[in-house]
């Protein structure tokens, strides 16, 4: 029977008290806003970009994001591919919060993450093969449990999801100790990773811990890689003590949270306005807050849109002092007001 080690630490309570605040000010913020749609969908592209970049996909966030919107981005098919799936991969889950976490369902998550990627005998099957987990160095640092252990382990872990204990935990906790202990079981030849931090998503949204799903944990993860790897070995190296580790997710959620409040209060322009703003200049907005100038061209071809349409919706911005217009004819560009960053 799976048991983890670890300690609740004054530390981790005061990460959980600042979180619960964070929280409860987002929920307040986006209950009624008609951004919401738009803010699920930068989250769901920053999760693909942030998880698989640990990985090594080179795509950038604007190429995910163009892959998100269907478009092919000139990169090799397979790092394409591994976006691609991330992204269902979110999808599902987000569909399927409620859905109990059993061998089935974690098994069709690797198939979703892994789908022309591996072969098929590999898709949401266990590894047949030992395998390593190596450094940026190609140096050996830990070797993961063989595969006839694999069913076992996993079914332990499963198991502990799903007692009544269990479920009392925070969710901050769960979270944690679940994708340690699965990517610590490393129980496929490829995939370990995505799989595991799309699952610690799963455990966070299942537990109601989801923010209306517009923040994405990855994101942190991804910001420092190799403190990502420490922090895992870390663990392994103190016999699985997690507490360091679960004091690392908190730091990590709570970090994310505050991105997140700082996209909300970078959004909340309406209220500094005359004005009311349309979904659609909201979105406007939103890009140009994420590049610092945009001509015509690039706004019509982000927002799918024509050209006398991209000036209907900028003309009014431009008059409220929002949007700021640079240059002349065709390098006429166009960038947000300091009043509305």
């Amino acid at each position: 029977m799976y048991k983890p080690i670890y300690r609740i630490t004054p530390h981790l309570l005061n990460l959980i008290d600042e979180i619960s605040a964070l929280r409860a000010w987002i929920g307040a913020a986006t209950v009624k806003v008609s951004w919401l749609p738009a803010l699920q969908k930068e989250a769901h592209s920053r999760a693909a970009h942030s998880s698989t970049a640990i990985e090594g996909n080179p795509l950038t966030l604007h190429q995910v994001k163009a892959v998100a919107r269907g478009e092919k981005v000139g990169a090799h098919i397979d790092h394409e591919k591994e976006v691609i799936n991330y992204l269902k991969a979110v999808v599902w889950i987000k569909k399927n919060t409620r859905l109990k976490i059993n061998e089935k369902n974690l098994l069709n998550l690797h198939k979703i993450l892994s789908l022309g990627l591996l072969s098929e005998d590999k898709c949401g099957k266990y590894k047949q093969k030992q395998n390593y987990v190596i450094d940026e160095k190609g140096i050996r640092i830990y070797t993961p449990p063989n595969p006839n252990e694999t069913p076992r382990l996993v079914g332990e872990l499963i198991k502990w999801l799903n007692l009544v204990e269990t479920q009392k935990l925070h969710p901050i906790l769960i979270c944690a100790i679940a994708h340690h202990r699965l990517v610590s079981i490393h129980p496929f030849s490829d995939g370990n990773g995505r799989l595991s931090r799309a699952l610690s998503t799963w455990v966070l949204y299942r537990h109601g811990f989801d923010n209306q799903h517009i923040f994405s944990l990855d994101e942190f993860f991804a910001g420092n890689r190799r403190m990502y790897y420490l922090k895992l070995q870390q663990a392994r190296e103190l016999d699985d003590n997690l507490s360091c580790w679960i004091e690392y997710v908190a730091e990590g959620v709570l970090n994310t949270l505050k991105d997140v409040k700082k996209r909300i209060e970078g959004l909340h322009i309406s209220s500094k306005t005359d004005i009311s703003l349309s979904s659609r200049q909201e979105e406007l907005l939103r890009i140009l807050r994420d590049h610092r100038h945009l001509k015509v061209a690039e706004l019509q071809k982000i927002l799918k849109v024509t050209r006398a349409r991209v000036n209907q919706l900028i003309t009014p911005l431009i008059s409220a002092k929002l949007v700021v217009k640079e240059g002349e004819s065709k390098a006429t560009r166009y960038g947000l007001a300091n009043s509305a960053r």
